[in-house]
C-alpha cells in the first residue's frame, strides 16, 4: 500500500461555484487527470474519466457540466452525471459512476489526499 501524497490543487476560495479545476496525477500509477469542482458551497473531487468511453469529460470541450450547471457531462457523447453521487444519469451507463478521489479542505488550500493519487514525477 503506497504512503498518502497531498497534492495542492488551489485557495479554498479561488473555485467559484460552478467551476472546476483538473490536476495531472498518476492514478493508481498510469496518468490520469482529477477533477476538482465547487457547486452550491461544496467541493467535489473525480477521476476525471468518463465510464462510457476512457476520455475526459472535457475532451472536446472546456467544460464538464451541462447548460444548466446542473450535472457533469461528457463532452465527447453527452453521458450525464449526477455530481454529488458521481452516478451516470444516462441510460447507457445506468449503474455505473466517476470514482471519487478523496481530497482535504483546510485552511491553507484544498488538497487530494487519496492513496491511488500521486504527483506526477517530473522529468529531469
Amino acid at each position: 500500500m503506497s504512503k498518502r501524497a497531498r497534492i495542492f490543487v488551489c485557495g479554498q476560495d479561488e473555485i467559484e461555484n460552478g467551476q472546476y479545476r483538473c490536476v495531472n496525477v498518476l492514478y493508481s500509477g498510469e496518468p490520469s487527470s482529477v477533477l476538482l469542482f465547487r457547486l452550491n458551497d461544496r467541493y467535489y473531487a473525480y477521476r476525471n474519466l468518463c465510464v462510457h468511453m476512457p476520455r475526459t469529460l472535457d475532451c472536446e470541450a472546456d467544460t464538464v457540466f451541462d447548460d444548466a450547471g446542473a450535472h457533469l457531462r461528457c463532452s465527447m457523447h453527452g453521458i450525464t452525471y449526477d455530481p454529488v453521487s458521481g452516478e451516470a444519469l444516462s441510460p447507457i451507463c445506468e449503474g455505473r459512476k466517476l470514482s471519487p478521489v478523496k481530497f482535504l479542505q483546510e485552511s491553507d488550500g484544498i488538497w487530494l489526499y487519496d492513496k491511488r493519487v500521486a504527483p506526477v514525477q517530473s522529468a529531469h
